[in-house]
């Protein structure tokens, strides 16, 4: 098949295929085209116009890479005045008024214009999107059905589905588990997802959980392409980059276990995380050109809106891009031998960005702080081996373990360490551009290195209440496989001079011992074990890697330090391969085969089809601004003191503000942690709230019932047998609205 047949028959193919695959995993049809065509017209096509008028455009590919970033902050411009103003179903006539003098200015217009490129380029990145949208939708979203199927899913998507739902309708939303509350979070995802809920007419829910997941992995191989092409001024390299990014990522897992991450920069229930890293790739576009001093004022505001966007996304990026300017400008003041004011100038944008978001937008991190290694809670057989229980962020400056000096438990940490590092190896690669020659004299190559060590280093000494410090390794898991492979597109000579054979051998004998180490290696279960068994179970394969890769560059004839860096990257890139295939063809094989996915009903997060079927119900009926008050409060359901208080799944499905609901995550109880327990264990601190939630349900009196209404202006009342007992009474003081075998709802009269 020619290219001039096979690249229109891929882009057909990829909405048909997204639509039908969507469709397979409980998606309506119609529901999956309204929100497609809404994403293409309010966030990408907007995009890629704003962007090639701000900087210029260089080629389709970073266009649209770096367009469906910037589109995101257009977006919500829409979102944040229709809904400003009250009317945030008119968001439609901003969204089409765009394109209206758009084409009406002959000076824009202009711009848009379609710059051809390589023949293949069209059908490479079809075929990326296809992949990428498949290992979504099959691998991710389908062991995640939608609501009111019974189900564990992780209480975070609660929490997540409550401020979409009360930013369809506020700017300065309030914490919808709390009444009165201001949120204290970094919300600018959920912003987005609240307008395209609203402009798509799509169940916030079925926005959050699936339909955004998919525009958001064709975002990420379109900003991994356009990221790595900036970077090099190779459009091979921008297809590598997109298909390490989206389509095929991963960290570098070589035996079956323990798993690690096959997704790294995409996670359902955490949005805003995944966000970070797509806003870190578009980061790239303007930052190369203002480093090169190829910038103009258009690249500056288009850093400007940028800069915006990440503000809100997630507090680890701000951070990330203090610490890759503060490395180039150093370098820059070095090797220019004068200040770079450009970069002074991008630093102090970012700091001044960050600062602002202290106020508002940082939510979620109180009772953090510096513990050395705290990072290594969560890394394998920790507990089993060290006996160290303790909650994050809990401890000395030191991780408990590690304080004792005891030296089986420092070479252990010495292990886990390693085994960090050893597990992001195709990442941390990309740090060789500071050492390597043509690569170390571009200023560009010392920023992404700046924010590729700073996010692999904070998570290594910064301990959050919830383990988000590993957020900070997220931000830049893409940028840094996308610097890997541009790093190595630096190595390469021109092709009269390229060894090809001893760099692609290399890349075989990577691809091919991770595949047997896949399939011979022994598993050490997660139990109480040794130092020694969990240095074999976790370092051993990588030194079995490196051994090849040692016999590699051995063997290799006329040897050069250039030849051995390809060999060295070639050899860890394909290992991380196997471990990707399988995991597609695996899921693959579960979605044709029809294998149900299953409900653990142990879970403690598990939720029946009763309760969300209320909630909904709620959702439907209730009026924006009304107020519930409820026994619901932990999961499990049944409130104890003591118990995980993260039920955030009231306000979620029903968007109903919420008198008092979950307080995990409200700052007031983040800070009260000190350092020294839970944030899911901590006693409420609203305890007189919680006080009259529960007698509202289980001892309900004309006087409470009257106060709560009249004072506190409570419409609504949720009562959850699986949560506690319900009064009878409530049947007399109060109208029975709804009720199922679960639930009952009542209005207040």
């Amino acid at each position: 098949m020619s290219v001039r047949v096979l690249r229109p028959a891929l882009w057909f193919a990829l909405p048909v295929v997204t639509v039908l695959t969507m469709a397979s995993v409980g998606d309506p049809v119609t529901e999956t085209i309204r929100y497609l065509i809404t994403w293409l017209l309010t966030v990408l096509l907007p995009g890629v116009l704003i962007w090639r008028v701000l900087a210029g455009g260089r080629s389709v590919p970073q266009d649209l890479g770096f367009g469906a970033v910037i589109g995101i902050t257009w977006q919500l411009a829409v979102w944040l005045v229709c809904t400003g103003l009250g009317v945030p179903s008119l968001q439609w006539v901003p969204a089409l008024g765009f394109y209206i003098v758009f084409f009406a200015v002959p000076a824009l217009r202009r711009r848009a214009t379609w710059q051809p490129g390589p023949a293949w380029w069209q059908p490479a990145m079809a075929g990326l999107l296809l992949v990428a949208v498949v290992r979504t939708v099959l691998g991710l979203l389908r062991v995640w059905p939608l609501p009111p199927v019974a189900f564990d899913r992780h209480q975070d998507y609660w929490y997540q589905l409550g401020l979409i739902q009360v930013l369809k309708h506020d700017i300065t939303p309030p914490d919808p588990s709390v009444l009165g509350e201001p949120l204290i979070y970094h919300w600018f995802a959920n912003a987005s997802m609240a307008g395209q809920s609203v402009m798509a007419n799509v169940e916030p829910s079925h926005v959050l959980m699936h339909q955004w997941q998919v525009t958001f992995v064709i975002s990420l191989v379109l900003a991994g392409w356009a990221a790595g092409e900036a970077l090099t001024g190779k459009t091979w390299v921008g297809a590598v980059s997109a298909l390490l990014t989206g389509a095929l990522p991963g960290t570098l897992q070589l035996a079956a276990k323990p798993i690690v991450e096959a997704s790294p920069a995409q996670v359902v229930q955490g949005p805003t995380g995944a966000l970070a890293a797509l806003v870190m790739l578009g980061l790239v576009g303007p930052t190369v050109l203002i480093l090169r001093k190829q910038a103009t004022l258009g690249t500056w505001l288009a850093m400007f809106l940028m800069i915006g966007l990440a503000t809100g996304t997630k507090p680890t990026l701000l951070p990330i891009m203090l610490a890759g300017s503060a490395v180039v400008g150093l370098y820059a003041w070095i090797s220019e031998r004068k200040l770079p004011w450009r970069i002074v100038a991008l630093g102090v944008l970012a700091g001044a960005f960050f600062l602002a978001a202290t106020f508002a937008l940082t939510g979620s991190t109180g009772g953090s702080r510096i513990q050395i290694l705290a990072a290594l809670r969560v890394q394998p057989f920790y507990a089993s081996v060290s006996g160290d229980h303790s909650y994050p962020a809990t401890g000395g400056w030191v991780l408990p373990s590690i304080a004792t000096g005891e030296p089986r438990l420092l070479l252990f940490a010495a292990c886990l360490l390693a085994y960090y590092l050893l597990i992001n190896s195709a990442r941390l690669l990309s740090l060789l551009g500071t050492t390597t020659s043509p690569a170390r004299r571009d200023p560009a190559y010392w920023w992404v290195a700046g924010c590729v060590a700073a996010g692999t280093g904070i998570t290594l000494v910064f301990s959050h209440t919830g383990y988000s410090e590993y957020h900070f390794l997220r931000t830049v898991t893409a940028l840094g496989v996308v610097g890997t492979v541009a790093v190595a597109s630096t190595l390469v000579d021109d092709t009269t001079r390229t060894r090809w054979r001893p760099v692609l051998v290399a890349g075989v004998a990577g691809f091919a011992t991770a595949l047997l180490i896949r399939l011979l290696w022994f598993h050490v279960p997660e139990v109480p074990t040794t130092v020694g068994r969990a240095i074999v179970a976790l370092v051993v394969p990588f030194q079995v890697l490196a051994v090849v890769g040692l016999v590699m560059v051995f063997l290799t004839k006329r040897r050069s330090k250039p030849l051995i860096l390809l060999q060295v990257i070639a050899l860890v890139v394909a290992a991380g391969l196997p471990n990707q295939f399988a995991e597609l063809g695996s899921n693959v094989y579960r979605s044709v085969s029809g294998r149900p996915v299953v409900a653990d009903e142990k879970d403690r997060t598990y939720l029946t089809e009763n309760e969300q079927q209320a909630m909904i119900w709620l959702d439907q009926n209730a009026a924006p601004g009304e107020v519930a008050v409820s026994n619901v409060f932990c999961m499990p359901s049944r409130f104890r003191v003591g118990c995980p208080d993260d039920a955030f799944w009231t306000s979620g499905l029903s968007g109903v503000q919420q008198y008092l609901g979950a307080w995990a995550y409200a700052p007031k109880n983040l800070e009260a942690t000190q350092n020294k327990t839970s944030f899911l264990t901590q006693p409420s601190p609203w305890p007189d709230r919680l006080q009259q939630s529960l007698d509202a349900v289980q001892r309900p009196t004309p006087a409470l019932l009257t106060e709560l209404r009249d004072k506190i202006g409570v419409d609504w009342i949720i009562a959850d047998l699986r949560a506690g007992p319900v009064s009878p009474a409530l049947d007399k003081l109060a109208q029975r609205a709804y009720a199922n075998a679960d639930i009952r709802i009542y209005r207040l009269r």
